[in-house]
């Protein structure tokens, strides 16, 4: 691996974001410890790291939400002397939120004319149509979406719009934090499409992601941070997944996925679907064992999260049959399953899973207080005992049991997602995206605790965007298309160009053949390679 050279001409780049000897300790914790990093115009220089490495506290130093206890930042040549995220924006800084900044009551087009600068507003009653030339500028066109409030948008069309939106001030740096957390294959080009045209517009990019095939593919240096120091900035182009990996977790990056003992045990059957139909997709048949991970694999829009919500019972199906451990359900209600032992580790953590303003044990015992009870009165320090022991095995990072999760990183709020399934003690566990917007380390820790849920007789179903997860996490993989399961890549065929094949292969990749922002699908693998 090498640092990154210079990208103009023989004057040299222009430096449009630079942080110099940053440094920032909240309490007793030292956020970041004498960090430099500086963006180019017409770059994209990623930021990669652990949750906890100080990539956010990074980030919201730059854009004036967190001052520095020593240190500089200078923007666009001009320095920011004070906190102040409105001087960052006036400066030339824009920023797209993980967890958006969207005025979920508004309209799309309100929330547009809201992050405008006042002077390049329209007058008021034109905002639907400067509102959609915007929009088609950005490839996010679509027939009345700036009519929509932005609360009924998904959480992969809010991430999208947060970017749209933050581009709207015609910013020279963009700070973009996870943009894809939610975003499949077809989204994620789209996006890439956006940010290569802001590159080639001399806008400077800081590209934060855990994604690293992202991060490899998009960026054109990348900095790494580890425990709030800089690790160092390489050139994207000589450095490799596994290098990043060792860079950030320290540890190599075959022990990214723990091996399958499958074959070392006996199987049964635990969960049978046959012709199962509901809302979008259907039927469905497949069989899952005892001990074994499958995954489910797909472009977005082909009924993935309508046949999890239907097991999960969620939303009742409308044919065929499911069989749990023998006995076979109706999946008229979440607890009915969960009663049957199918549990939900779900995508959307802060929404789906977690109650964040309670603590860390209260969200792992909420579904197994009848463990700890006698005569209706709860046994704490039976609870507490339980909970302190998967707290040690996840490797969750939390000062106490009564630490709200709200303020965890996103990795230890998945860990007590995780750590409510050990609890329970299910016979099937349906994991939908369960590393999303999780750090590389978190990732190796969440892969082995559900293998030892499988080792002890669980069944997994994963759905995952990443075709690398789900090669190296699963005994086989599922293909959705259209509703339907179109193809099965058995174990002695996995790996992430075999399943992205099967994928882009299938009869249609949704419904309406586009992803929701009106993107058009790859038609066949060698189409998709040359993009």
């Amino acid at each position: 691996m090498t640092t990154g050279g210079p990208q103009g001409g023989s004057a040299g780049p222009v430096t449009v974001l630079e942080l110099s000897g940053v440094s920032r300790q909240f309490g007793a914790v030292r956020a970041l410890t004498d960090v430099s990093f500086d963006c180019r115009a017409g770059e994209v220089h990623a930021l990669v790291g652990e949750n906890g490495s100080g990539k956010s506290t990074l980030l919201g130093i730059a854009s004036g939400f967190v001052e520095p206890d020593r240190g500089s930042v200078v923007i666009g040549g001009k320095r920011l002397r004070t906190d102040s995220p409105a001087l960052a924006r006036k400066l030339g800084l824009a920023m797209a939120y993980q967890d958006t900044s969207l005025v979920l009551s508004q309209p799309v087009k309100n929330n547009l004319y809201l992050a405008a600068p006042p002077d390049d507003r329209p007058p008021y009653w034109r905002r639907k149509k400067w509102a959609r030339r915007l929009l088609g500028e950005f490839d996010l066109d679509m027939e009345l979406f700036p009519d929509v409030p932005a609360g009924f948008l998904t959480l992969a069309e809010r991430q999208m719009f947060e970017v749209a939106k933050a581009l709207v001030s015609n910013p020279k740096v963009l700070l973009l934090d996870e943009p894809t957390t939610a975003l499949g294959p077809d989204e994620v080009e789209a996006l890439h499409r956006t940010i290569v045209a802001c590159r080639s517009r001399g806008v400077g990019v800081v590209y934060v992601s855990h994604r690293l095939p992202e991060v490899l593919e998009i960026a054109d240096r990348i900095t790494v941070l580890r425990d709030g120091r800089a690790r160092g900035t390489f050139d994207a182009k000589t450095t490799t997944e596994h290098e990043l990996v060792d860079l950030i977790v320290g540890r190599p990056f075959e022990a990214a996925f723990p091996p399958s003992s499958l074959d070392s045990r006996v199987q049964r059957d635990v969960l049978v679907v046959d012709g199962l139909q509901g809302q979008s997709f259907g039927p469905v048949t497949f069989t899952l064992q005892s001990g074994e991970v499958v995954g489910v694999a797909g472009a977005e829009g082909n009924g993935q999260p309508q046949l999890f919500d239907t097991l999960a019972g969620r939303t009742p199906p409308r044919a065929g049959r499911v069989v749990c451990d023998g006995i076979e359900l109706t999946l008229i209600s979440t607890h009915e399953a969960v009663k049957s032992g199918i549990m939900l580790l779900a995508g959307d953590r802060k929404r789906e899973a977690l109650m964040p303003v309670l603590g860390v044990r209260v969200n792992s015992t909420v579904q197994s207080l009848r463990k700890f009870s006698v005569l209706g009165f709860l046994r704490g320090r039976a609870e507490r005992k339980s909970v302190r022991g998967l707290v040690q095995e996840l490797e969750i990072r939390t000062p106490s049991l009564e630490q709200p999760v709200e303020f965890l990183s996103g990795g230890n709020q998945q860990k007590v997602s995780v750590a409510r399934t050990f609890l329970r003690d299910p016979a099937v566990i349906l994991a939908y995206e369960p590393t999303q917007g999780v750090d590389v380390g978190s990732r190796f820790d969440i892969y082995k605790a559900l293998r030892v849920r499988t080792e002890q007789g669980a069944a997994l179903l994963v759905k995952s965007s990443d075709p690398l997860e789900l090669s190296g996490l699963c005994d086989r993989v599922l293909v959705m298309s259209r509703g339907t399961i179109v193809e099965e890549i058995p174990g002695d065929e996995l790996d992430e160009m075999r399943i992205v094949e099967a994928i882009v292969r299938g009869p249609g990749v949704s419904r309406s053949g586009r992803s929701p922002f009106g993107v058009a699908m790859p038609k066949s693998p060698v189409e998709s390679e040359t993009r």
